[in-house]
């Protein structure tokens, strides 16, 4: 038995990556089998991919088309008109019944604001983006103005903290 010299052993054909033709390699993709070298590797946990394979997709939830904003939009404007005129009628239904102005502002601004939320929530099939945010916040906000012009025509300094926690509760819904 005698050492096998480098001629004796079986040639393999050099094998190139497909992106960087003149770099040879001896790597390829785990998915498509595809030969790929060093500089455009692609780690993820079930091995090494090409640039193709191993490019990183967007959960489903968080993949919003701009059907899905024209939707919210829709659903936060019919919430500002009706809203807008349910707050207003509670505001004052209650101040005249005798209720404070703490019972008859905060009460629906919370319920404006989870309803909101979740009217949006429910129309975009429970879709999540910071756009989505902004229409549930400017919904709500939307709302609470209409209802102030509907109902007194003036803003006070516990109507605006009763909104920031409205707006907060419809934010949290979509976010």
């Amino acid at each position: 038995m005698g050492q096998q010299t480098g001629t004796d052993q079986e040639q393999h054909p050099a094998v190139y990556c497909n992106w960087h033709p003149s770099v040879e390699t001896g790597l390829s993709c785990s998915q498509c089998g595809r030969s790929i070298c060093t500089e455009c590797l692609v780690q993820v946990s079930v091995g090494i991919r090409c640039p193709e394979c191993g490019k990183a997709t967007k959960m489903p939830t968080f993949d919003v088309q701009p059907v899905v904003y024209v939707k919210a939009s829709a659903v936060g404007c019919a919430v500002v008109i009706g809203g807008g005129i349910l707050w207003a009628l509670f505001n004052f239904i209650f101040i005249n019944l005798g209720f404070s102005i703490l019972t008859s502002a905060a009460l629906p601004a919370l319920l404006i604001g989870y309803g909101t939320g979740e009217l949006i929530n429910a129309a975009v099939n429970a879709k999540r983006s910071k756009g989505l945010a902004y229409i549930a916040a400017g919904s709500v906000a939307g709302t609470f103005i209409f209802a102030q012009v509907i109902y007194s025509g003036r803003i006070e300094f516990f109507g605006l903290i009763v909104l920031a926690v409205s707006v907060y509760t419809a934010v949290q819904r979509v976010k």
